[in-house]
């Protein structure tokens, strides 16, 4: 699942949820990295809905559906019960079967087989869609839901891309078509009530001020913006771009939103700086075009005054969101105030298949960051600044399928000497990587003989898993 790992013990101030620990081989994400990946590519028949069904429903293995169970319910910190999970797992491997039935017939290459598989598919997902749409559980099934809307979209998109020509008259081919578009906006729509009315919810338990730390409001509402991009915005921007009548090409570049964790440190201090930024700690910075250069860094007393992100020349983080104001180099956002111990932390440039490199942070947190270090998606780590006379709680904070990119600092602590009070850091998914998952996914489930692209390597296993699959799929029959 896609989630920073790290525990918060929450303040006195405000609770605030708990982020969960979770590997970066987690479904969710990989079913997003897949469906993206398939959109870079020519839309031949059948080829991103076969990776698709390889990835949710394999051949052998441990249930996959028990996995993203287990991985919505830690994102969320929230059960789905026994009873709704059996109703919605058994209608899901029908939706399965139904689309291995869909791929097996475009396996054959008859365009009228195909054509009548397609329309027995559709209908399964047709009839199953209220079922993932329960107004008593809608949050903590919208996940599910969510998956649904990419499965349903991507039949959906084959058939207009690909099957005019498979025996329809005008009419009927032109009822696909506007069936398409508008299954798109009615997913939408529903993915954006749900939100609202959970952040409805949410708004009558929310902190009317910061706090003394300028954090409150940020800590309350991190748990739930999180949670929001990684469940339910990452999908939804999905659909807009599988609607295949407003994006029928090969898209690259998917517009994801950045993910930001909690607020480390305090940031009572909140100088005339500050104020002429924000009310409270927030995220100017996010989705810079190019990986950190380097980080100059200038400390006293063990802890940084000065904290310079610096990135290439035109490709730092855009203010406020805005693409055409980007800033070669962040720092901390207060009244400056210029360190003794002066030194520059560069980092390496990512791979000519990635933008960026750094895959977590650790930081150790008192009043103040007293230690971050990052590590690099090699292992390299690389450490800031390290302060060892103060007591805190380290915490690994990462958000699997993005990367970090920016850090949003704030204010300097007048007590620790006017070091730096407060660190929030950004993540952004990387528009050029292609996880291993992806390309497993589409080597499984290709239709025909396998694309090898030249930086993958096909292991025996995924030999197997293909082989294994394929021979499920052939002994299917409608």
């Amino acid at each position: 699942m896609e989630v920073a790992s790290v525990e918060i013990k929450a303040s006195a101030e405000v609770q605030a949820s708990t982020a969960v620990a979770i590997s970066n081989d987690d479904i969710l994400n990989a079913l997003k990295a897949v469906v993206q990946f398939g959109l870079s590519q020519i839309p031949y028949v059948g080829k991103l809905i076969s990776a698709l069904v390889g990835v949710l429903w394999p051949s052998s293995g441990p249930s996959v559906w028990d996995q993203v169970r287990e991985e919505v319910e830690k994102l969320i910190d929230q059960k789905i019960t026994d009873a709704i999970f059996s109703l919605l797992k058994a209608q899901l491997n029908g939706l399965g079967d139904a689309l291995k039935l869909y791929i097996n017939a475009v396996k054959s290459g008859g365009s009228a087989l195909i054509r009548t598989q397609f329309v027995a598919t559709n209908t399964v997902f047709v009839a199953a869609r209220s079922s993932f749409q329960n107004p008593d559980y809608q949050w903590v099934l919208s996940p599910l839901f969510a998956i649904f809307t990419q499965l349903h979209m991507t039949l959906l998109r084959d058939c207009v891309l690909n099957g005019e020509d498979w025996g329809w008259t005008s009419a009927e081919y032109q009822t696909i078509v506007d069936q398409a578009s508008q299954a798109t906006k009615d997913y939408i729509a529903y993915l954006d009530k749900v939100v609202a009315d959970k952040e409805a919810d949410l708004k009558k338990g929310a902190p009317s001020s910061p706090g003394k730390h300028k954090t409150d409001i940020w800590q309350y509402w991190q748990a739930f913006n999180q949670q929001k991009i990684v469940l339910i915005d990452d999908y939804r921007l999905l659909l807009v771009y599988l609607d295949p009548v407003t994006h029928p090409k090969p898209t690259s570049n998917i517009p994801f939103k950045d993910v930001y964790s909690r607020a480390y440190g305090t940031a009572d201090d909140w100088d005339a700086t500050a104020s002429g930024w924000a009310s409270s700690v927030t995220t100017p910075w996010g989705k810079p075009l190019a990986n950190i250069s380097n980080i100059k860094i200038e400390l006293f007393n063990y802890t940084p005054r000065v904290v310079d992100v610096n990135y290439p020349k035109g490709e730092g983080p855009a203010l406020w969101g805005s693409e055409t104001d980007r800033k070669d180099t962040t720092g901390i956002i207060a009244n400056y105030q210029g360190g003794v111990e002066k030194y520059t932390v560069e980092i390496p440039r990512p791979s000519s298949d990635k933008t960026y490199n750094i895959q977590k942070a650790s930081v150790k947190q008192g009043s103040i960051p007293l230690n971050v270090t990052l590590t690099l998606d090699d292992g390299t780590e690389k450490n800031l600044w390290n302060r060892t006379d103060l007591g805190g709680q380290t915490y690994v904070v990462e958000v699997p399928g993005r990367m970090l990119t920016t850090f949003n600092m704030w204010t300097r602590s007048w007590y620790y000497n006017n070091d730096l009070g407060c660190i929030i850091f950004g993540f952004s998914r990387d528009p050029k990587a292609v996880p291993p998952q992806a390309y497993d996914a589409f080597y499984v489930g290709a239709i025909g003989e396998p694309e090898i692209p030249a930086t993958y390597s096909v292991s025996s296993q995924v030999v197997e898993r293909r082989l294994a699959f394929w021979s499920e799929v052939d002994a299917l029959k409608p």
